[in-house]
């Protein structure tokens, strides 16, 4: 069984997983599936422009996905972006323990941090990668089925 994604919900004939699944349905997505398996493997290598705290981010990550066999070495640099926002994301989640989620402006009114900001654009940042490099359950299945519905390279909308 393919440790990406679960086809035990895909019953051929029968309800499962909110659709009647054709016998071709279930091979194209195991098929597809079977893509994401490496014929070689290849290290990957750190960045040199990561920060230390970047770096842990990236050694965590490719840990925890080593398994997938989704990363490859030509994320790299897409795998170093996400990691630079998580570690900027937690850099100002800090900011904003020490300082407050608000802070006076100019005006003498109460606004919301120029930290929750940063954080909240870094979030936006991580989803988006994390999404596009598959290193979330939802985002690996769109993957494969991506492929087995014949819709081209996984990756091609990597840089929009």
């Amino acid at each position: 069984m393919n440790e990406v994604i679960d086809f035990n919900h895909m019953r051929i004939g029968k309800k499962g997983g909110g659709k009647h699944w054709t016998k071709k349905e279930v091979e194209n997505r195991e098929a597809a599936a079977k893509k994401f398996e490496r014929k070689k493997k290849r290290k990957l290598k750190v960045p040199d422009w990561l920060t230390d705290e970047a770096r842990k981010v990236w050694r965590k990550t490719v840990k925890d996905m080593e398994e997938f066999d989704v990363l490859d070495k030509v994320d790299e640099d897409v795998l170093g972006t996400y990691c630079d926002a998580v570690a900027k994301y937690q850099y100002a989640n800090t900011l904003i323990e020490e300082h407050g989620y608000t802070e006076v402006n100019a005006q003498g009114n109460s606004v919301v941090s120029a930290h929750v900001k940063l954080a909240q654009g870094y979030s936006r940042i991580i989803l988006a990668y994390s999404n596009k490099l598959g290193l979330n359950a939802d985002a690996r299945a769109r993957l494969a089925k991506k492929i087995a519905d014949g819709e081209g390279d996984p990756n091609e909308d990597l840089f929009d």
